[in-house]
């Protein structure tokens, strides 16, 4: 047929060969972005879910700080004999708690300041603080009170500051808080809510000063 274009067979296989590797690298292009698209939002999934479960862990450490200081300060009003100590101490809750990786027990310091200035010795109390029914409920018998001597200074003993104490205090936590990879460990964190918990708190509240 005239004008008609005839290849010849060594070009028909150049033809058929740069056909392929177009679509060989078309195809390497589309998967190359659907990866790059995977991958993108996959961190930005991961980003979103770090953001979200810091936030939860900084609003439960809150609300755990405000329970805490709310019920002490309770239980001063009501007279109850376990934290009348409180009345001669400047006293905090640190900064610092300790939750499970579940974010609904934990830790925390109520750190004491003896403000007698002839006393040796200032102290670290444990609280636990347990969420049962939506409420964070403290408690504070039969858990360790950590002992911090004070050093003397020309012949005077000197308070250690609060910070001192929160030092002092989140050091002896810390030591059991996380296992070796860096992991929260919630058997030492749950393994203390149990009913011997339970029963030393309902002793605690039932003991209370004579007006």
């Amino acid at each position: 047929m005239a004008g008609s274009l005839k290849l010849s067979n060594t070009s028909k296989d150049t033809f058929h060969q740069d056909n392929m590797i177009k679509n060989i690298i078309l195809i390497c292009v589309a998967v190359l972005f659907l990866f790059g698209t995977a991958s993108s939002c996959s961190n930005k999934s991961k980003n979103m879910s770090s953001e979200e479960t810091t936030k939860m862990d900084t609003t439960a450490q809150e609300d755990v700080k405000t329970a805490a200081r709310q019920t002490l300060t309770s239980w001063l009003a009501e007279g109850i004999e376990g934290v009348q100590f409180l009345q001669a101490s400047e006293w905090k809750i640190d900064d610092q708690v300790f939750l499970n990786s579940s974010n609904d027990k934990g830790y925390l310091l109520l750190l004491n300041q003896d403000k007698d200035p002839q006393a040796e010795l200032d102290y670290v109390q444990v609280l636990y603080a347990a969420k049962e029914e939506g409420k964070w409920n403290i408690y504070l018998e039969s858990l360790p009170n950590l002992v911090i001597p004070r050093k003397k200074e020309n012949g005077s003993f000197v308070a250690n500051t609060l910070d001192q104490l929160a030092a002092a205090g989140e050091k002896e936590i810390g030591r059991q808080y996380k296992s070796g990879n860096g992991e929260i460990n919630d058997e030492f964190i749950n393994k203390e809510f149990n009913d011997d918990l339970k029963k030393n708190h309902q002793r605690f509240l039932s003991r209370k000063i004579k007006n």
